[in-house]
């Protein structure tokens, strides 16, 4: 108990601490040094930083990425946030109304996005330099996300797709044929994967410049922001 406690940066003492005397991070850290009591080949991290504050979501971060190179773990880490996956991930894979609909090494796929969801979650990405009043001319069509328990025919983004039939009436196809899914570790599930003026395109911010990870707070010890008294 003492050693994975030691692992994830937290005094063996806590060990007999209640949850309610934990602070969020602590008990992230808790829940994490469960996970590898078994010593697992794969863990999988859902979400594990969406109910911390941006203080301590760093630190953990940091001691994830950590353990996974100490221990050679394979983590399969599921998040909305960009910049989190950027920091964490070596290959990324997205997915709309429960289809995979683009796979590939991390900066290839945030530097160069081949399917119209993904440009649109890099779109919808805040910068420093970002205006949020722009008119962006690859939005998604104005239209509620469809029902993922009735997806639509052949492509399910295909509604809400600046590429597809709502803004190019002759790309039937789109809503006839559901593209083939991604087979390989690189690949778009588009008809016209690429399409579009990629000048329009956001950037997801560099771990150096998000206030998520910071140079300073590459220790696995005890920050005081991640500490109950």
């Amino acid at each position: 108990m003492a050693r994975l406690l030691n692992l994830v940066s937290l005094d063996a003492d806590r060990a007999q601490s209640l949850p309610a005397a934990l602070s969020g991070g602590q008990r992230q850290r808790i829940a994490l040094a469960r996970a590898l009591a078994a010593r697992p080949d794969v863990v999988i991290a859902d979400e594990i930083t969406s109910a911390l504050d941006v203080s301590v979501q760093g630190s953990v971060l940091n001691l994830v990425r950590d353990l996974r190179g100490e221990l050679d773990l394979t983590m399969l880490f599921i998040s909305h946030n960009l910049s989190v996956v950027r920091y964490l991930s070596d290959h990324i894979a997205v997915m709309y109304l429960g289809r995979i609909v683009e796979v590939g090494p991390t900066e290839q796929v945030l530097a160069d996005p081949q399917h119209p969801y993904t440009r649109d979650l890099l779109q919808a990405a805040p910068t420093r330099h970002g205006n949020l009043l722009a008119v962006d001319p690859l939005a998604p069509v104005d239209v509620e996300p469809a029902d993922p328990h009735a997806p639509p025919s052949g492509c399910r983004f295909h509604p809400r797709c600046p590429i597809g039939p709502a803004a190019r009436p002759d790309r039937q196809i789109c809503v006839l044929t559901e593209p083939p899914r991604p087979t390989g570790t690189v690949g778009a599930a588009c008809h016209f994967a690429g399409s579009g003026p990629h000048a329009a395109l956001g950037t997801v911010p560099s771990p150096q410049s998000t206030l998520l990870v910071s140079a300073a707070d590459t220790t696995r010890s005890p920050h005081s922001a991640d500490t109950v008294n």
